[in-house]
């Protein structure tokens, strides 16, 4: 079928409201919405505004267009979607997060149609992080002819090293199918089909010679093309995408093509930043780029179907993925939530949407039916996710199902009731949980928060949690257990033939699960929460500060973020990368990681998913004198800790890291050097102070968009020294000009507390960074950006669009 862009010349109008806006998808409404304590979404959603709004696109339909097959496809709307066509209901989906289509054939008129989208996220709350509301993925159109295709028709089975099994959904009367498959553009076989009646069901097996396997560390990628044919004329042709690879779990753990994989996993939230829940293509491509130079081999989508361009990202560039359906079943975790009846009527329809997009891409290697699903300790939580795995099985057999298992949450679950918000009755609390902003500030509290994560992985093993971990094992087939890591060697003893994987873990405990990983056989690997930060979950592991005389917050404005990320919601990498890099082996040069010095007079408030606050920086202009804590990161036995020459001692490292105390600001340079048993150095690195006057950085992470209204340039806004060195300790408001070709979809840094938004052209940077996104229109020309600040030289860069 011919695939258009159906994204452009949208409106949109929230309900109760005279405005109307013009938008191109896709578009997020709730980021334009206000942010106040008393919203009921609370932290959970990073206190916007819910809403219920109302999409509208106007198109011409010529009789010819009338007569075809026409299909469209929303790839997300958040949520209680009912989509009409000329004022008549033709459908609805109320999961906010899958892929839907929507057949308009024989509904058409010729000359002007409306097709009108309710996205109905006025009943909060319903989530426990930043949801987002409206069409927030693309939406396409599918046309054809009475002969075509079906969209996610073509299906890929791979059966070895060098055999698939290809399916072919199509509607074609005395046609024929070619086959074709290529290497890039090298066409490696071909085959006429002649009868189509199996090829569907039973698909046609189709031998690939040498062929050349498809891994996260060598991603090849073939391609196959399928034309229906009948009297030599092409009636429609489709082409998707898949790798050779194969799967295998067990006694030997995970392995791909046969060979043992250890993931190196980051849990990720659907959202891109300060692009709110978008899933623009080039958003998703760049995570997915970072978080593999960050070191992760392995994404869990938490906790909801991933993104088709994310998937297409991962494919290319070698990344192995879990993708996860839902967090909730028959049970509420908040009011408005999917669980209960719409979970009920629909999952089977949201499951099979997932798994259908899913299925020709290598990089899924595991599918997800759930997260902390409280009911699992229960006898009908139990008996719903052995009907949801055999589902599973039957729509997939060749990937393995598991689950985000919390042994604690599931054995306190009694009765009927959660411990999500419900009342001691049993009645759902209008309580929008999920973040911890409310929180207070003091050394109980840190202390408190610290030992959580013991204490819920001590839970984990304990007879209680032992009878629920039985039934897990029974059900799934590689049990998945968040904050267990007191099970790994318990589960490999016990079932020494089963695999296991850690589906989330906190950052601060990846050297001991690492080491439990490479340990253990039956280990696949660590999913930390979370690789990359996110929206909502509000303060959840944010470090925040208080005055240590007043004991008031310093920056009392709403948390934005969750916090837990070791990469930021802008894409910048927190020093706890470079640890991990080192305990998997990736690094052999040490990392620094210097406490903000900004705040070396302030208590420093800490969360179970966060023991750090550190910067990889050594550039605190107007800090000379204060004293802070430098921590080292690295595998050597000993590390010494230099300013400016200077040493401050030798220090032995616990767990590839060691700290020092005390460390006195002045402007230069701090260096870590590491040693080995015998003295010898194996290896140094420094952080350099910025030094002259301030100035504006502009780096454009490309310099030219295509004029698709799709593309995105990401560009990094620092304040520096004139040595190019950001200034960690130097931020203010800063104001980008988008004009020409392009706009300014959105702006914004990681600073946790912000009475800023990300919609409009002013935001305060956040230790010296801040992140613009300009994206592209649809006419060609040139993009100009202008960047300026009170007391700065304004700087300007262009971007060309073609």
């Amino acid at each position: 079928m011919r695939k258009i862009d159906f994204n452009r010349d949208w409106t949109v109008q929230k309900e109760g409201q005279e405005r109307v806006e013009h938008v191109n998808l896709p578009h997020d409404a709730m980021l334009y919405e206000k942010r106040a304590k008393e919203n009921k979404t609370a932290s959970a959603s990073a206190y916007f505004e819910g809403g219920k709004y109302i999409y509208k696109k106007i198109w011409d339909v010529d009789a010819q267009t009338a007569e075809q097959t026409n299909i469209l496809e929303f790839e997300g709307v958040y949520q209680n979607a009912r989509i009409s066509l000329n004022g008549k209901q033709i459908a609805e989906r109320p999961y906010g997060y899958t892929n839907f289509y929507v057949d308009l054939t024989d509904l058409l008129t010729v000359g002007q149609n409306e097709i009108q989208v309710i996205a109905d996220n006025a009943d909060v709350p319903n989530s426990r992080w930043y949801s987002g509301s409206g069409i927030y993925r693309p939406v396409s159109l599918y046309t054809a002819g009475s002969s075509y295709i079906k969209p996610e028709g073509i299906k890929v089975q791979v059966l070895d090293q060098e055999c698939i099994c290809l399916r072919l959904a199509c509607v074609a009367e005395n046609a024929q199918a070619k086959i074709t498959i290529l290497d890039q553009n090298v066409v490696v076989t071909d085959m006429v089909v002649e009868d189509l009646t199996h090829l569907e069901t039973e698909g046609i097996t189709i031998m690939i010679p040498n062929a050349k396997p498809w891994s996260a560390e060598d991603p090849h990628l073939y391609r196959v093309r399928a034309e229906l044919v009948q009297d030599g004329s092409v009636l429609d042709c489709d082409e998707s995408h898949f790798g050779m690879r194969t799967l295998a779990w067990g006694k030997e753990g995970f392995l791909v093509n046969g060979k043992e994989v250890l993931f190196r996993g980051a849990c990720i939230h659907h959202d891109n930043g300060v692009l709110g829940a978008c899933g623009f293509a080039d958003a998703e491509t760049r995570r997915v780029r970072i978080l593999k130079e960050a070191g992760f081999n392995a994404i869990r989508s938490a906790h909801n179907p991933i993104s088709k361009a994310m998937l297409d990202a991962c494919d290319v560039m070698g990344m192995y993925v879990m993708d996860e359906t839902f967090d909730m079943w028959l049970i509420h975790k908040n009011p408005y939530d999917y669980a209960g009846d719409k979970f009920k009527e629909w999952w089977k329809a949201d499951t099979e949407a997932m798994i259908s997009k899913d299925y020709n891409h290598p990089s899924v290697v595991m599918y997800s039916i759930g997260n902390e699903i409280t009911e699992l300790g229960m006898e009908d939580g139990q008996k719903q996710a052995k009907v949801m795995v055999d589902f599973c099985h039957e729509k997939d057999k060749t990937r393995p199902v598991t689950a985000g298992i919390n042994l604690m949450l599931a054995m306190m679950a009694g009765g009927k009731k959660s411990i999500y918000g419900t009342d001691d009755k049993g009645q759902v609390k209008d309580s929008g949980t999920g973040g911890m902003d409310a929180m207070p500030t003091s050394d109980f509290f840190n202390l408190l928060m610290n030992k959580m994560g013991k204490l819920m992985t001590k839970a984990a093993s304990s007879k209680k949690a032992n009878a629920v971990a039985v039934k897990m094992r029974e059900i799934f087939d590689i049990p998945g257990y968040n904050y267990a890591t007191s099970r790994y060697e318990k589960d490999a003893r016990d079932c020494p033939n089963q695999a296991t994987t850690g589906s989330e873990t906190l950052p601060q405990s990846l050297y001991e699960n690492w080491q439990l990983v490479k340990k253990l056989p039956t280990m696949t690997g660590d999913f930390m929460w979370t690789g990359w930060d996110y929206l909502g979950e509000s303060g959840i592991g944010t470090v925040r500060y208080v005055d240590k005389k007043t004991k008031e917050n310093i920056d009392p404005g709403l948390i934005m973020t969750g916090g837990p990320g070791i990469i930021d919601i802008c894409g910048k990498m927190r020093p706890e990368v470079g640890w991990g890099k080192i305990i998997w082996g990736l690094q052999d040069v040490p990392t620094i990681g210097v406490d903000p010095l900004t705040h070396a007079d302030h208590f420093q408030s800490l969360s179970m998913w966060r023991t750090t606050d550190a910067v990889e920086s050594w550039s605190w202009e107007g800090c000379e004198g204060k004293r802070t804590m430098a921590t080292v990161y690295s595998d050597a036995p000993v590390v010494e800790l230099l300013v400016n020459g200077q040493s401050l001692g030798k220090k032995k490292t616990k767990q590839d890291m060691a700290k020092f105390k005390k460390v006195t600001y002045q402007e230069g340079q701090i260096e870590a050097v590491a040693y080995d048993a015998s003295g010898k150095e194996t290896g140094r690195s420094k952080l350099v102070s910025a030094s002259g006057k301030t100035k504006i950085s502009l780096r454009p992470e490309c310099q030219s968009l295509r004029a698709n209204g799709q593309d995105l340039c990401f560009l990094n806004i620092d304040l520096v020294g004139e040595n190019g060195i950001t200034k960690s300790s130097v931020d203010q408001v800063l104001k980008v000009e988008v004009t020409g070709a392009g706009c300014l979809q959105g702006y914004g840094s990681a600073r946790p507390n912000i009475a800023d938004d990300f919609v409009s052209d002013q935001h305060k940077t956040f230790l010296g960074k801040s992140l613009a996104v300009i994206r592209a229109g649809y006419e060609t020309g040139c993009i100009h950006v202008k960047v300026s600040g009170e007391g700065l030289e304004p700087v300007e860069t262009d971007i060309s669009v073609s």
